[in-house]
């Protein structure tokens, strides 16, 4: 193998940034077409603002965040600009997500000495290209994973390449962030002090699998540099359509919503254990008077079988118009690509239970009361220990 990663950091930032360079240097949620965050400023993510998060979520994360509309046409265009310039090399072209690619240079050579000179001559070209403030880094790899990696590493307008023999070496000290992992799981993570991809890779495989199955058995290869992925020049596969029956034909939302989202839960489970998610989703719903409606999702980036996926299928479900009782559904996953790598979240995505107090039961459940939270009781007890008292933190979720 033999793949370089073209990747333009904060891209839908940085294309709203040119047309509107008096919105730096304050905190700005981009939303698209379905009223989520697509993109966010490091001041918004520092309030807790995050991709994928409602309007009304991000205003309460960050009162002052600057919430404007992103103009997705322009995003295509210059998305589509990016792909163009890579594709005039003539190299197979994969694309998981907006201003970033993965080209496959086997053709072209397969050590970092060799593949040099062609990566900078493609840098500048897809620099010359996009111009400011768009800058393009790339990393090069014999695995799509490490090639991605580098890619993150390397400074705007640089290239990050990798030697084979230098994989490990480049890849130990990386944050386990890099891994396109589950929230919960990268928190769970960091709870044991795996922070690193090195310390991840020295885990015991059957450990790894039986707490975080074949995803996690995934992330483990790449984490110690076994990527085998080759880059996909046409659509990826797709699982096959979902048909869903209402019998006898019902106008309940919520049925409609819990079956449709049973049905799905395969197919997604499935992607997910591979580390891929669910780009563009399409349902057509038939109603008894032999009408139909269609709904499109699409997502900024891949999505599984989580929260965010369902509430937009609820969302999209609740504005339909519906001129009579529900027959069935059909549902078909349009497109499909490669999980990305999430950051350890500071603040619960919703108002009710928090993903740390899921963890939390989980843990006391396989391992007892091995939690406590200290509670104050009389701060003024001339005995020490009777100044505080010790709860197990699965009763203080309860």
């Amino acid at each position: 193998m033999s793949v370089a990663c073209c990747r333009v950091p904060n891209f839908l930032l940085g294309m709203t940034y040119r047309h509107h360079p008096e919105w730096m240097e304050r905190p700005l949620a981009l939303l698209g077409t379905d009223e989520q965050v697509w993109a966010a400023s490091p001041e918004a993510r520092v309030s807790g603002v995050q991709v994928q998060m409602s309007a009304q979520h991000a205003r309460m994360r960050c009162p002052n965040v600057w919430l404007r509309p992103l103009d997705v046409q322009a995003c295509e265009n210059e998305h589509s600009t990016l792909l163009g310039t890579l594709a005039r090399s003539g190299l197979p072209i994969e694309s998981p997500t907006w201003g970033m690619a993965y080209v496959d240079m086997r053709a072209v050579a397969r050590t970092a000495l060799a593949v040099r000179p062609f990566c900078i001559e493609l840098g500048q070209q897809v620099g010359h290209a996009l111009q400011e403030p768009l800058n393009v880094s790339l990393g090069w790899d014999t695995g799509k994973f490490t090639a991605h990696a580098a890619a993150h590493h390397a400074r705007p307008k640089h290239a990050r390449l990798v030697n084979p023999d230098d994989e490990l070496k480049f890849l130990n000290p990386q944050p386990i962030t890099l891994l396109p992992l589950p929230s919960l799981t990268l928190q769970q993570l960091d709870w044991l002090g795996i922070r690193t991809l090195g310390q991840f890779a020295q885990l015991p495989t059957n450990e790894v699998v039986r707490r975080f199955g074949p995803a996690g058995k995934y992330a483990q290869q790449w984490a110690r540099g076994h990527d085998t992925r080759p880059v996909c020049a046409t659509e990826r596969s797709t699982p096959e359509p979902i048909e869903v029956e209402f019998d006898p034909p019902t106008a309940l939302h919520t049925a409609v919503l819990e079956q449709t989202w049973s049905a799905l839960q395969q197919p997604l489970t499935e992607l997910a254990q591979q580390l891929e998610g669910c780009r563009r989703l399409r349902l057509d719903v038939y109603f008894a008077n032999h009408e139909t409606r269609d709904i499109h999702l699409a997502f900024i980036e891949p999505l599984g079988a989580g929260a965010q996926l369902r509430a937009q299928l609820a969302h999209q479900l609740q504005i339909l118009n519906w001129p009579d009782e529900v027959e069935r559904v059909h549902v078909q996953v349009l497109a499909t690509g490669e999980l990305l790598a999430q950051q350890l979240s500071l603040f619960p995505l919703d108002d009710g239970q928090s993903e740390m107090d899921e963890m939390i039961r989980a843990l006391c459940g396989r391992h007892g009361a091995v939690l406590l939270q200290a509670h104050v009781r009389d701060n003024m007890h001339p005995i020490a220990e009777r100044r505080f008292v010790f709860d197990t933190l699965a009763r203080a979720v309860a």
